[in-house]
């Protein structure tokens, strides 16, 4: 019998989970296979343990566990694979809803790809009635230059939804529990040095309903411009380097110079005079357009600029004043 473990990592989400967690436990899968949902709850003070426990009364193979709060998602997800009993395993974010054939899908992959090398990216799309709200740019992943079955890179680790063998990342992965944000990368990373092949599956579908709001979204771009420092110093790798941007002659000279000259038009941009003509004619409007789109991608993009020159700038005073810390460590706790 082919077994497969669904593991989601939550947080004060009784809201979500308690419309979410009966469609998981009625999804399709193939003759002679079966599944496992797991929720870790890391450190919710709502009722998200409580709604947990109705469903693990409810059904054999449903269960949860609850752990200390950690920060970010990589504790509960190593909790999750270590207690899973699947030889594959499903990682959904708590906001993503599976479409009825996602498990089918993924089994059906897996199938054709045994060998424990091997991992799936599936899809986290926004739905109909999310695409109308101007936060939904935030909301979607850009899978335009993957192809289905053709390996992809390990940058495209992104456990919103992905699904890999069990042994495979319990020998050569698992998620560094101290990172708060691209944790899925660096995992990725060490799992790609040991051989997986990642490839795409565009079948395996799930609504993403992220909760993110316009007004955390200045908050949101300088905590993310934080941890694409310390990505970037922990892992320069040309493809991270690449994935997120970053000025640096490793990404090649036609590559860098092409992005200074976008850096410098955006620049230009830049300026409260664009921000009243933006407001003007509606970048503030209630409904999404290209408007909102680029008036919350300059807010966005200039508070990850923020929060990266930043964090290189406060680590940069830490190594004059004869310190040498140790940078997820400092970038945590500049982040608080």
């Amino acid at each position: 019998m082919y077994f497969t473990s669904i593991v989601i990592p939550t947080y004060n989400r009784a809201h979500l989970i308690a419309n979410s967690i009966p469609i998981l436990m009625n999804l399709a899968s193939s003759e002679n296979s079966g599944y496992e949902v797991i929720f870790v709850s890391n450190g919710s003070s709502d009722n998200t343990n409580e709604v947990l426990q109705g469903f693990a009364n409810q059904f054999d193979n449903f269960s949860f566990y609850e752990i200390p709060p950690s920060g970010g998602p990589a504790a509960p997800r190593n909790k999750g694979i270590k207690e899973a009993n699947g030889e594959t395993i499903i990682i959904l974010d708590d906001d993503v809803i599976p479409d009825s054939n996602m498990l089918l899908a993924y089994e059906a992959h897996h199938r054709r790809y045994p060998e424990q090398n091997e991992a799936v990216l599936g899809v986290a799309y926004v739905p109909e009635e999310v695409k109308s709200k101007p936060v939904s740019l935030f909301h979607e992943f850009d899978y335009s230059n993957l192809t289905a079955d053709c390996p992809i890179c390990y940058t495209y680790f992104w456990t919103c939804n992905i699904s890999f063998k069990r042994e495979f990342m319990l020998k050569h992965g698992m998620f560094e529990e101290l990172l708060l944000y691209n944790e899925d990368i660096h995992c990725g990373h060490q799992l790609s040095k040991a051989g997986m092949t990642l490839r795409f599956e565009e079948k395996a579908r799930g609504k993403h309903l992220h909760q993110l709001l316009l007004k955390d979204i200045q908050k949101k771009g300088w905590f993310v411009g934080l941890w694409i420092w310390a990505t970037s110093e922990t892992l320069p790798t040309p493809e991270v380097l690449d994935r997120y941007g970053v000025l640096s002659v490793e990404i090649g000279v036609f590559a860098y110079a092409k992005r200074l000259i976008k850096r410098l038009g955006l620049r230009l941009l830049d300026n409260p005079i664009t921000f009243l003509l933006l407001k003007w004619i509606g970048a503030e409007s209630a409904t999404r357009s290209k408007v909102t789109d680029f008036y919350y991608y300059l807010i966005y993009r200039r508070q990850i600029l923020s929060g990266f020159r930043h964090a290189k700038k406060a680590f940069s005073r830490e190594k004059k004043s004869g310190n040498n810390p140790d940078i997820i460590k400092f970038v945590r706790e500049l982040g608080n």
